[in-house]
């Protein structure tokens, strides 16, 4: 099963797919790298092929010099100013961390979606790398509306046929939490802004992650928990999550985690009739005592009680 979950995430990253009415792109030539820049108008992002031909480590090293330069006569912008350093970078079991100075913290909202979807598509190219982390001096950092940004990936972004990979949405949503017992759904009518720099499915996870806004209602999933990726494919979404899924679990029923997230974006999402869950690419695995993370699991609204509403 890991290995089916991979080819519809190779997929995905090499065909144009709807979820959630967003389309997904990536360059097909795996065998070129590109370095990312914003335009001459630093409100959208142009790729130019890297021509060097370094590997390894020092290729990496030259990924991080070119953030802050730019081709010639090209009129591209680099994605971060001179004021904002890196501080220091790691590369532990695929993860590449990037410590960035408390000046990226002064980017504006725009501008910061832009750098960190160009960095992320950058070294995300790279064998060695998996996914991205960016810290702010050693701290995790958040996104605008507050959360941890977590492990990025290139499907961490979507973009459509223009220039909306900065554009804010508001979207009136769904999402299930649980009650003071554990073993129920409590359905909370949440109106979201988030931006279109991930897909909408992204959005609806970590707010999931991040608990519920109204009173008496309680969180499924625990808040450190980080999202891997998220993906749909012919209407299955494929939500990955790290290992704190699984070994932090919280004192509810082993299905209201579960479908805590299925029914949230089986709700939310046209496309989406069924939902896979995976833990770090694996999904041969069973959640609790009895959920078999194999299949996908349909939307389940027998353990629901009476909706409230909340907003942002």
């Amino acid at each position: 099963m890991k290995g089916i979950i991979r080819a519809v995430l190779l997929i995905a990253a090499a065909a144009v797919l709807t979820g959630c009415g967003v389309i997904r792109k990536k360059s097909p030539d795996k065998s070129v790298k590109y370095i990312w820049y914003l335009d001459d108008e630093a409100d959208g992002l142009v790729q130019a092929p890297y021509e060097g031909d370094l590997t390894g480590t020092e290729l990496m090293d030259a990924f991080l010099d070119l953030i802050w330069t730019v081709p010639e006569r090209t009129g591209y912008r680099p994605l971060l100013d001179e004021d904002v350093t890196i501080l220091h970078h790691t590369l532990e079991g695929g993860v590449l961390t990037l410590d960035f100075s408390s000046a990226y913290r002064d980017m504006s909202g725009t501008r910061e979606v832009l750098a960190r979807a160009g960095i992320v598509r950058t070294f995300i190219q790279l064998e060695e790398v998996s996914a991205v982390r960016f810290e702010i001096e050693g701290e995790e950092a958040v996104s605008f509306e507050g959360h941890p940004l977590g492990l990025m990936t290139a499907d961490s972004f979507v973009e459509d046929a223009g220039k909306s990979i900065n554009a804010i949405q508001h979207v009136a949503i769904n999402l299930y939490y649980t009650g003071e017992n554990g073993n129920t759904l409590k359905r909370e009518a949440r109106s979201i802004y988030y931006t279109a720099s991930k897909p909408l499915e992204w959005a609806i996870v970590e707010r999931i992650i991040a608990g519920p806004k109204v009173e008496g209602n309680y969180a499924t999933v625990p808040a450190n928990t980080q999202i891997i990726s998220v993906t749909s494919v012919n209407g299955t979404c494929y939500v990955n999550l790290n290992q704190t899924f699984l070994t932090s679990a919280l004192n509810v029923s082993e299905e209201i985690p579960i479908y805590s997230i299925v029914n949230s974006l089986i709700d939310d999402c046209r496309d989406v009739t069924q939902v896979q869950i995976s833990i770090e690419g694996e999904s041969n695995m069973t959640f609790r005592q009895s959920m078999d993370l194999s299949h996908p699991f349909e939307a389940d609204y027998t353990l629901v009680e009476a909706a409230q509403t909340a907003s942002e």
